[in-house]
Formats: structure tokens, sequence, C-alpha cells
């Protein structure tokens, strides 16, 4: 299996598609190709990838309908792999976390 084949099909397990030359694009930044085999050493290299790409995924729409046709995918599902690569890999989550504004003074 190449890298290109694992990252479509972990994409489409959360029914998300990435054109070719954003996943090329993000690969070069970590000295990756698409068409290199997956293995182990590769796998860790595909960890930081993901960790990546995916708050930047997280930014999309989580369902488009058009015509009767509707894609959707789950964005706690995506959030939840998200937060475990942070601790894997020992990098700081940089979703944004919901915040409480006490506005009390102002009543």
């Amino acid at each position: 299996m190449t890298i290109g084949e694992y990252i479509k099909e972990k994409l489409n397990l959360w029914s998300v598609s990435y054109s070719d030359t954003l996943i090329s694009a993000e690969l070069s930044k970590l000295g990756l190709q698409m068409e290199s085999e997956y293995n182990n050493e590769t796998a860790s290299k595909l960890d930081l990838f993901f960790y990546n790409l995916l708050p930047e995924m997280l930014l999309l729409p989580n369902s488009v309908s058009e015509g009767g046709y509707s894609i959707s995918f789950d964005k706690k599902a995506v959030e939840g792999y998200y937060q475990m690569l942070c601790e894997k890999l020992g990098k700081p989550n940089l979703l944004p976390k919901p915040t409480i504004k006490d506005i009390s003074n102002q009543w």
C-alpha cells in the first residue's frame, strides 16, 4: 500500500475527500511522497501529517447537500482522533476551546 492510498482510505472513513495536489503539498512538508510505500517508518510521519491536516479539515462544513445528494462527516469523531494524536505526539491541541464570558456586569 502506498502512502497516498493509506491517506485516501483514512479520509474515506470520515467521508472526506482531499485533492491529490493538497495531499502532495502537505506530504512534501514532511519529506514524503504519495507514491512511497507505507511502512512503520512512514507511519509516524503520517501521524504528524494528520496532526497538521485535521484542524484545517474541521473548518469545513460537517454536511453538504445538493440536488438530493448529501455528504456529511462526524466532527466529534475527527476531534477525538485529533486529541489522541496530540497526546501520542506530545503536541498541543490547536483546536479552539469553548470559553465562557461573564457579562453579568452589563445587566
